[in-house]
């Protein structure tokens, strides 16, 4: 036991240094609220990247649907039908009730 002892202590005296200069960087970066800050702030940063890119490809998609629309009177009439119900006069609307579960 003396001779693990002795290792260790040499050891300590061989590294204090290093010790004292690692202590002493983790404290400077996890004992105040800087680091934290910093590192909350970055990954926010990250999601708010991510959320612009979202943004971007939902704008290309409307502006597409937009551009489209105003081509003429066919895919108004088309979104008409499809998210209104809407119909021509003189159709005819046929509603078939949906098939039972079976079980």
């Amino acid at each position: 036991m003396k001779e693990r002892a002795r290792r260790a202590s040499a050891f300590v005296r061989a590294h204090w240094g290093r010790a004292v200069a690692g202590a002493v960087l983790l404290f400077v970066f996890f004992g105040n609220g800087g680091f934290r800050s910093l590192t909350r702030n970055w990954l926010e940063l990250r999601r708010l990247n991510k959320e612009i890119v979202e943004l971007q490809r939902d704008e290309k998609e409307l502006d597409g649907r937009l551009k489209a629309l105003r081509s003429g009177d066919g895919p108004v009439e088309r979104l008409a039908r499809r998210e209104l119900g809407y119909i021509k006069k003189g159709e005819i609307e046929y509603r078939f009730p949906p098939p039972a579960k079976r079980e």
